[in-house]
């Protein structure tokens, strides 16, 4: 509010130059102006009376302005504090969000060990059970060549079983010499079985 554009001002004015025309009244025309004089007093009256009524509408604008600016006092105070607790919030989410970024780098790592730690398993079954199965494909021809050599084996022992004094006999007997033929040729079979066998070792 500018205080020269006031009505007050403009009274206080008035009624300081109602003053100083006053001063200079001569004191002889005092005594023949009385009534002027009383006019005067009453319109310095009015003026002190609107004087009054101008500063107590002053005092009510000051104090409603006072009231205003508490009021903006005060909610510029809860924003200010809003703000805070706004920023505390923003901080603490920035922190869980930093801790919840270190989990999950934390987190993809140990997955990427995770899944080279399988792809080494797998590969490694992939191998033992290639290894298994070529271990159970030897075994099984294994397992044949002994049933084959257990063969052999029960074939020569029937043939001695069977073998009696008369052939021995005959087996030395040297004009015909048909039975050491026969047993020679018997013993060369069953060689040749054995030989077939240890072939495939």
């Amino acid at each position: 509010m500018c205080v020269s554009k006031s009505p007050l001002f403009s009274v206080l004015l008035a009624a300081v130059v109602l003053a100083a025309v006053m001063l200079t009244v001569p004191a002889f025309a005092a005594e023949k102006n009385v009534d002027r004089s009383k006019e005067q007093v009453r319109r310095l009256q009015q003026a002190q009376r609107q004087l009054e009524q101008e500063k107590a509408k002053l005092g009510e604008e000051k104090a409603a302005v006072e009231a205003e600016l508490g009021e903006a006092r005060k909610k510029a105070e809860a924003e200010t504090r809003r703000a805070a607790s706004l920023a505390k919030d923003v901080s603490a989410l920035r922190t869980a969000r930093d801790a919840v970024a270190g989990k999950l780098a934390e987190s993809e790592a140990e997955l990427r060990r995770t899944q080279e730690q399988q792809r080494f398993a797998e590969a490694e079954g992939k191998r033992l059970q290639a290894a298994l199965a070529s271990e159970k494909q030897q075994l099984a021809v294994t397992i044949e060549r002994n049933k084959e050599m257990h063969k052999v084996s029960g074939e020569v022992l029937s043939l001695y079983e069977k073998k009696s004094c008369f052939d021995s006999a005959f087996q030395r007997e040297p004009l015909t010499g048909l039975k050491r033929v026969e047993i020679e040729n018997a013993v060369e079979d069953l060689r040749d079985k054995l030989d077939s066998q240890r072939a495939g070792l």
